[in-house]
């Protein structure tokens, strides 16, 4: 488990609310989307094995900017893809690094928009207006955990005598 912060605390928060309206991919899927990508990252081509570490399943469009949790808007990545190099950038722009010609970039591409198509009609069944209500309770949680996080923290300041050592 990475070190609790603050930034990660939040992350959490708002993930765990969207959760609830946007579930992550049924487990069942996750045999299908390997078949399809061919046990290798959907952007470079590495060849994944399955329970590995470096093998993730990719958001397209990046949870922080909105992206659904929908087996839709997932890929197989490899770690160094989608964690050190990707990041938020939107996935056609980074593809088009990751590809060492045209020819590469369109047969990934075109593998990617497939299973995008393959679940689209599921995609349809989320609901926008959940969503929305998600992220606004999001909001709100989090600018509680912010007012609290102030309160502690000037509380910490005037008991020095009570910091642990």
């Amino acid at each position: 488990m990475p070190k609790v912060t603050i930034p990660y605390a939040k992350n959490i928060i708002r993930r765990a609310l969207r959760e609830l309206v946007d579930p992550s991919p049924d487990p069942a899927l996750i045999p299908a989307l390997w078949q399809h990508f061919d046990s290798s990252c959907a952007y470079c081509g590495a060849r994944l094995v399955p329970g590995q570490k470096a093998a993730h399943t990719d958001h397209l469009l990046s949870a922080s900017s909105k992206g659904p949790n929908h087996i839709s808007n997932r890929v197989l990545s490899c770690a160094r893809c989608n964690e050190v190099e990707k990041r938020d950038m939107p996935w056609e722009n980074f593809l088009r690094t990751k590809c060492p010609d045209p020819a590469t970039f369109e047969d990934r591409k075109s593998r990617i928009l497939a299973w995008q198509r393959l679940h689209r009609q599921d995609a349809a069944a989320i609901s926008q207006a959940l969503l929305a209500d998600a992220e606004t309770m999001a909001d709100a949680v989090v600018a509680l955990f912010d007012d609290k996080v102030i309160a502690l923290r000037t509380a910490k300041r005037q008991h020095p005598q009570d910091r642990v050592k």
